[in-house]
C-alpha cells in the first residue's frame, strides 16, 4: 500500500510540474491544441484595447473645458492622439496595445488618468495651470517664448472672499484700467446667480465708470497670436470690443462682443504682431450695457493668448506640426504600437493553426487639418511571414469607426505600389500575389529562407467627406479572387463567392462551429514572433489558450511569453 501511495505521489508531482507556466508561476497552463478549444462566438480575436473611449469630467474647480484639447499620451508623455471637447463631451476611437501603459491627459490642468479599457473613463480635474498660485500666474517677460504670456487671465487674483469688490489696479496682478479712480471690479462665482466661466472669480468691465480694462504684453514681433475671451451681459444684452495695438490709444478693434445675461459667449481671433512692435496691448472697451448705470455691465473671464507660428488656427503647443500651415494634427493606426494580422489560408477548411500562412504588420500615420478633417494617410505594411503553399494576394478595405461600409468614396488618390480595387468602394489591392511583392524569396517560418521582411509603402489622399477610418487587411487567392479570408469581425467584400460560406469547416462568419477563426489581430509595442511551420499556436504561445477561452479577459499579453524554440524571431 505504501508503494502504491508513493507512486501516486510521484505521478502527482510530475503532473503539476508539467503544468507549471513558463514564467515560473504555479497557475496551470491549458494545453489543448487549437482544434480542441471551444471559444465564445462573440469573441473578436483581437489582442488589445479597442473601441470607443468616452471621457466624463468631475470639475470641482470649474475649469473651462469647452473647445479645449484633450490628449492620449504614452508612458513617456508623447502625445499620440488629440480630440477637442465640444458641448462638454469628447471621445476617442482607440486601438492600443496592452503590453504598455497609456493615459488620457488634460493639458489645461495637467491631470492624467490611466486607460485600462474602452468605454467611459472618469477624470477629476484639478485647478487650471493658469489659476492662482500656479506657474503661469507669474508675469512672463520673455518675448521669445510662446507660453501663455498673460498674468491673472481670469481675475482669480487677488482672492476677494466677498461677493464683489472694487480693487485698485495696483492690487490686481497684470491688469490696468483707464478709469480715473483706478478701480477694477471683481465678482465671485455664484453672486446674483452668475457662475464664472472658469475658476471662482471674474471681471465686470463697467466698474464705477465706463473705462478700458487692458494688459500690456511682451510678444514676439512677426508671430501670429491667437486670442480668446468669454463675455456675458449683466442686466441684459451688453456690448464690448476687443482691441489690440501698440498702445491703448491706437489699439484697433478686432471683434465686437454682444451677449445676454443667460450664458457666456466665446470670442476669438488672430493677430500678427508687426515687426518692430515689442509691446502689444490687449484692450477691452465697453460699448453699451442693458443698464442705464455706467457701473453695470460686461462681464469678462478666461482670456487666453497663444502663439500660432504657421497660422493654421491651432496654438503651437497643441499643433503636431507647428511649421506646417496645412497639417495641424497627426494621429496613428493603431493608436500606438503596431497592428499584426495573421492568417490561415485554407478557408473554408481549417489548416494547421500556426497562423503563419501570411503574417503582416501595419502602421499608419494620419494627417489632419485644424478641424480634424482627414488629409492624408501614410501606410507601412510589412510582409513578416509567408507559410502558404497557395499564392495569395493582399487586399484592404476602409471602414468607418463602427466597422461599417462608408456610403461614399472617401479616397481621392493613391500614391505608391498599390491600386484602387474596382470591385469595392474604398477598397485597395496591395498585391495580387504576395511573392511578386517581395524582393527575394523568404518564408520566415522555419521551413524556408529567412530575411528581414519587405514593406509595402503607400499614401492615400482623402476627399473632403472623409471620416475617421479603420483599415482592414485581408487575403485572397491569386488565381480566384472569390476566395477571400477576413477576420471574423469584418464582412466579406463584393468580390467573394457567397456559396462558400457554411461549407466544410466554416460556420458562416469566418469562424468554425467552435468559434475558431482564420485570422487574428495582435496590437503590441515591440516584435511579434510567428510560430514555426506546423507548430500549433498553443504550443508556440502557452498562454494563448486561456486568452481565447476567457474571451480575452485572461492572459491579455500572451504574445510576450513564447516558447522560443517554437517561434521565429525575424529581428535577429
Amino acid at each position: 500500500m505504501k508503494k502504491i501511495t508513493s507512486i501516486l505521489a510521484i505521478l502527482l508531482i510530475v503532473t503539476l510540474s508539467s503544468c507549471q507556466k513558463k514564467d515560473g508561476s504555479d497557475d496551470p497552463i491549458i494545453n489543448e491544441t487549437m482544434d480542441q478549444l471551444i471559444v465564445d462566438n462573440d469573441f473578436n480575436w483581437t489582442s488589445g484595447i479597442v473601441g470607443e473611449l468616452l471621457i466624463s469630467f468631475i470639475n470641482p474647480f470649474n475649469v473651462s473645458t469647452e473647445k479645449e484639447i484633450i490628449n492620449i499620451i504614452n508612458s513617456e508623455g508623447k502625445v499620440i492622439k488629440r480630440a477637442r471637447i465640444i458641448n462638454g463631451s469628447v471621445s476617442f476611437n482607440i486601438d492600443l496595445p496592452q503590453n504598455v501603459q497609456y493615459y488620457v491627459q488634460f493639458p489645461v490642468t495637467g491631470d492624467e488618468v490611466l486607460i485600462t479599457s474602452a468605454g467611459t473613463i472618469e477624470m477629476e480635474l484639478g485647478p487650471t495651470l493658469t489659476g492662482p498660485g500656479t506657474l503661469k500666474s507669474v508675469k512672463i517677460d520673455n518675448c521669445t517664448t510662446c507660453d501663455n504670456p498673460l498674468e491673472n487671465a481670469g481675475g482669480e487674483l487677488p482672492v476677494i472672499n466677498v461677493n464683489w469688490t472694487l480693487k485698485n489696479e495696483n492690487d490686481v496682478p497684470g491688469w490696468e484700467t483707464t478709469a480715473t479712480d483706478n478701480k477694477i471690479e471683481i465678482w465671485t462665482s455664484g453672486f446674483q446667480g452668475v457662475i464664472a466661466q472658469e475658476g471662482q472669480q471674474f471681471f465686470e468691465l463697467n466698474a464705477n465708470m465706463v473705462a478700458d480694462l487692458y494688459q500690456e504684453l511682451c510678444l514676439e514681433p512677426g508671430y501670429t497670436i491667437m486670442w480668446s475671451v468669454w463675455h456675458r451681459g449683466r442686466a441684459g444684452v451688453d456690448v464690448a470690443e476687443v482691441k489690440i495695438g501698440e498702445t491703448v490709444e491706437t489699439a484697433v478693434a478686432q471683434q465686437t462682443m454682444t451677449d445676454g445675461n443667460t450664458a457666456w459667449g466665446q470670442y476669438s481671433g488672430t493677430y500678427t504682431v508687426p515687426e518692430g512692435q515689442t509691446t502689444t496691448f490687449f484692450v477691452f472697451s465697453s460699448v453699451s450695457s442693458a443698464s442705464s448705470s455706467q457701473s453695470v455691465g460686461n462681464f469678462l473671464d478666461n482670456f487666453e493668448v497663444e502663439c500660432d507660428y504657421d497660422g493654421d488656427g491651432i496654438p503651437d503647443d497643441e499643433d503636431d506640426d507647428p511649421g506646417n500651415g496645412e497639417v495641424s494634427f497627426i494621429s496613428y493606426f493603431p493608436t500606438s504600437g503596431k497592428q499584426v494580422v495573421a492568417f490561415e489560408d485554407l478557408w473554408p477548411s481549417t489548416g494547421d493553426f500556426d497562423f503563419n500562412d501570411l503574417t503582416m504588420s501595419n502602421q499608419v500615420v494620419i494627417n489632419k487639418d485644424e478641424d480634424f478633417n482627414l488629409l492624408t494617410a501614410e501606410f507601412k505594411v510589412s510582409i513578416d511571414a509567408i507559410g502558404a503553399s497557395i499564392n495569395n494576394g493582399i487586399g484592404m478595405m476602409l471602414y468607418d469607426s463602427e466597422k461599417n461600409v462608408f456610403p461614399d468614396n472617401i479616397i481621392a488618390s493613391v500614391e505608391g505600389d498599390v491600386s484602387i480595387d474596382d470591385q469595392n468602394t474604398n477598397g485597395l489591392i496591395l498585391t495580387n500575389n504576395v511573392f511578386s511583392a517581395i524582393d527575394s524569396y523568404y518564408q520566415n517560418n522555419g521551413s524556408g529562407p529567412t530575411k528581414i521582411p519587405d514593406t509595402l509603402r503607400f499614401t492615400l489622399t482623402f476627399n473632403s467627406n472623409a471620416e475617421e477610418f479603420i483599415p482592414e487587411l485581408y487575403i485572397f487567392r491569386t488565381d480566384d479572387r472569390s476566395y477571400e479570408i477576413h477576420r471574423s469581425e469584418f464582412p466579406a467584400t463584393a468580390a467573394v463567392d457567397l456559396s462558400l460560406f457554411n461549407t466544410l469547416d466554416d460556420n458562416g462568419n469566418y469562424k468554425t462551429i467552435n468559434g475558431l477563426p482564420w485570422g487574428i489581430e495582435i496590437l503590441l509595442d515591440g516584435q511579434y514572433k510567428s510560430p514555426r511551420e506546423k507548430v500549433d499556436m498553443t504550443a508556440a504561445y502557452p498562454q494563448f489558450s486561456l486568452w481565447a477561452t476567457s474571451g480575452g479577459t485572461e492572459n491579455a499579453t500572451w504574445y510576450n511569453i513564447p516558447v522560443e524554440a517554437n517561434v521565429i524571431d525575424i529581428s535577429e
